[in-house]
């Protein structure tokens, strides 16, 4: 998973960018824009590799599971609009707690999400994730698997910068097998 060790620089690099967002003094009442950073940690899906360990113990490698780092944007009507969308593109992997392979899943994910916050800071949104160049890495011990590209429908609920989501997706591997990649998720924003 030679990408990663790419991509997470890179996300980094975008994520220590100016911050385009309007400023102190400028009209509240006009649109807003701004950049978001989110961490996701995501469990759920058929189990799609089970690896053994010398000690006998064993890890399974689940279609849903894993680490998402997301950057994008996300735009208001206006400073007072209770409505909100954000776009976001990351990497999600999970890989397991072999010492000797780096053996896991790893995709890219778009997402936008409408929400809608109450004063209290408690919010919901709803949207639609898209996951890319799906990939499973064997590391020499299984043999490397592409899946197609696949989309569903994503819901939160959240406090503040807290979110509890689902995200509703299948995958479907070079073979013809489909598995269910649906997770249940912890989302960190933060919003810049």
């Amino acid at each position: 998973m030679q990408s990663r060790h790419v991509l997470i620089p890179a996300l980094l690099a975008l994520f220590s960018t100016p911050v385009l967002a309007a400023g102190p003094g400028k009209d509240e009442t006009g649109p807003k824009l701004g950049f978001t950073f989110e961490a996701d940690f995501e469990y759920g899906g058929d189990d799609y590799a089970t690896v053994s360990f010398t000690d006998g113990s064993s890890q399974d490698v689940k279609a849903g599971q894993g680490l998402t780092l997301a950057l994008g944007g996300q735009y208001k009507p206006s400073g007072e609009s209770p409505f909100g969308v954000r776009a976001t593109m990351g990497y999600k992997f999970v890989t397991t707690a072999a010492s000797n392979a780096d053996i896991g899943i790893e995709r890219l994910v778009f997402e936008v999400l409408g929400n809608y916050r109450w004063p209290s800071n408690w919010w919901v949104g709803a949207g639609i994730t898209r996951h890319t160049n799906i990939k499973f890495t064997g590391d020499g011990f299984a043999p490397d698997v592409n899946f197609d590209d696949a989309t569903g429908p994503t819901v939160e609920v959240g406090w503040k910068w807290l979110a509890l989501s689902y995200t509703n997706i299948e995958y479907k591997d070079e073979f013809g097998f489909n598995y269910d990649a649906s997770s249940f998720g912890l989302t960190l924003t933060s919003k810049f």
